[in-house]
């Protein structure tokens, strides 16, 4: 059974029923999991296999597994309708780079530039030669595609704090 207590919401023990990211447009996480019948519905309809049954049976985005499309087939599969409209902003994530990135271990790598279609990851050259990641979360898209594309999984994502 998931907290949603305010203590649980705010001490973050719902995110140990949900895996931590739930589906696109999911709106307010509170509400979500207070009103998600975990039907799967969602997850069966999601065309890149991103959403996953987490601890509790909500569902999850695993971006280890892809990216999302935005395709928003998920919120359509709803049958509970808790999904906000699509012409919103889908997540407010944060992306941040783990000191595993193999840049920082002084081996070249750009795969996480390559898979950011908004272009949001950045290599900038140092005095060592290896050209370090930036990451401009105000321009990312949140769709995940670095995590998926990491051969380290040093790439994590986690709602913005101001969510």
């Amino acid at each position: 059974m998931v907290d949603l207590s305010r203590r649980g919401i705010l001490t973050g023990a719902w995110r140990k029923a949900s895996n931590g990211i739930c589906p696109p447009w999911s709106g307010e996480i509170s509400h979500f999991l207070a009103n998600c019948i975990r039907c799967d519905a969602c997850i069966q309809a999601c065309e890149n296999d991103i959403l996953q049954r987490g601890q509790g049976g909500y569902p999850s985005v695993n971006f280890k597994q892809g990216e999302c499309s935005f395709c928003y087939a998920c919120a359509q599969a709803c049958t509970e309708s808790l999904f906000l409209p699509r012409h919103t902003r889908a997540w407010d994530l944060n992306f941040t780079l783990g000191q595993d990135c193999l840049a920082y271990q002084s081996v070249e790598c750009h795969r996480c530039q390559d898979s950011c279609e908004p272009m949001a990851i950045t290599f900038r050259p140092t005095l060592s030669g290896i050209y370090q990641p930036q990451l401009n979360n105000q321009a990312c898209s949140g769709c995940g595609a670095c995590v998926a594309s990491c051969p380290v999984s040093a790439i994590n994502a986690e709602y913005n704090h101001a969510h």
